[in-house]
């Protein structure tokens, strides 16, 4: 199957390159710690740190939700590497759903005592949080639909699609 075109290649380009801006902007001429959240944000943050105009360096984390489409137990599968107390910290994923993750993640790296700690998402769902987050960045709100493409997936297939895509029927596992 194949997914239909949310957002184009080249609006993705576009936006990333904007959020970059702002995101300089924000941290002004301070480093910033970006914690990249794998598996699904990693072409987001590869394209968004080539456009920061400030020092970045890159830790990631992975926060482990879904089976297939199925959402499960969150939990915390690999923890940054650096050290993060008293740094500018900006969290970066790929989609915000439930608010969950985020949320979860969020409290997690506060425990590290940062600077600052900041939030970006590329893409934002229409849909009721169950908790309450905001990002202070975001790329593109969408329908409530799932999407695949730019990182995203589905059982880690449509990673490698240069758009945003969803898939009309209701996707089963084989």
């Amino acid at each position: 199957m194949t997914p239909k075109v949310l957002i184009p290649e080249e609006k993705i380009r576009q936006r990333v390159k904007e959020l970059a801006d702002e995101i300089s902007e924000a941290f002004k001429n301070t480093p910033v710690t970006i914690l990249s959240v794998l598996k699904g944000a990693f072409v987001f943050t590869a394209d968004l740190i080539r456009f920061m105009n400030v020092e970045v360096e890159v830790d990631f984390v992975r926060v482990k939700s879904y089976q297939g489409n199925r959402k499960g137990k969150l939990e915390t599968i690999y923890k940054p590497e650096l050290n993060l107390k008293g740094r500018s910290v900006l969290i970066v994923d790929d989609i915000l759903d439930t608010g969950e993750s985020l949320h979860f993640l969020y409290s997690e790296i506060l425990n590290h005592s940062p600077a600052e700690l900041k939030t970006c998402v590329l893409l934002e769902k229409k849909r009721k949080k169950e908790v309450d987050i905001k990002p202070d960045f975001v790329g593109f709100t969408i329908p409530d639909r799932f999407v695949v493409g730019y990182g995203l997936d589905i059982n880690d297939m449509y990673r490698g699609l240069p758009y945003i895509g969803y898939i009309e029927k209701n996707y089963e596992e084989k």
